[in-house]
């Protein structure tokens, strides 16, 4: 294949992972997070630091925990491909709805960029170590909600989200003792 044809390739690929990483974590789907990671991986998000499996499980209880939702949105993507390994810098904008101790939602917002280093495995390209690079944030109380009368769905953390069937996808779900957990029973 020639060279500039594989490289575009590889970096669609290399996107095509950011999103799906995007996608999963959005929808609290664990299992699909924990796919994108390679075995010996590392994942440093600040609070969480832990190998890229783990840290999706990890993760997603605490998304499922403490948060009504969240959707990261993703910028440009610098990525610099070398053989089967890459390093990748792409920008994103991650805002989550919580609930604070006095019952109140409050919208977190936050700018900043993945750094990756990526390895191609069996075809597919895989996160190896990912750095979170914090460049901005706020948080704002949610005093009103125009959209509840929008006569718009809720997005799910589940298969019930309409995304899984246009996309053809389905929820890969938890690890058989993560339900647990993530309902706070004390895992």
């Amino acid at each position: 294949m020639d060279a500039d044809v594989q490289e575009m390739l590889d970096h669609h690929r290399i996107r095509q992972t950011l999103q799906d990483y995007c996608f999963a974590c959005d929808r609290a789907d664990e299992l699909a997070m924990a796919q994108l990671y390679v075995e010996d991986s590392w994942d440093d998000h600040g609070v969480v630091r832990a190998p890229g499996r783990e840290y999706a499980e990890v993760m997603t209880a605490r998304l499922l925990q403490n948060s009504r939702s969240i959707s990261h949105h993703l910028g440009q993507s610098t990525i610099r491909v070398d053989g089967d390994t890459a390093g990748a810098e792409t920008y994103y904008i991650a805002v989550m709805v919580t609930v604070d101790d006095d019952g109140r939602e409050i919208c977190n917002q936050m700018g900043g960029r993945f750094i990756d280093r990526l390895v191609r495995t069996d075809g597919r390209w895989l996160i190896k170590h990912r750095r979170i690079v914090r460049d901005w944030g706020i948080s704002l109380p949610v005093e009103h909600d125009w959209t509840l009368v929008a006569g718009l769905p809720d997005g799910a953390r589940s298969g019930d989200d309409p995304a899984f069937e246009v996309l053809g996808r389905r929820h890969n779900g938890f690890r058989p003792d993560f339900a647990g957990r993530a309902a706070g029973d004390g895992g």
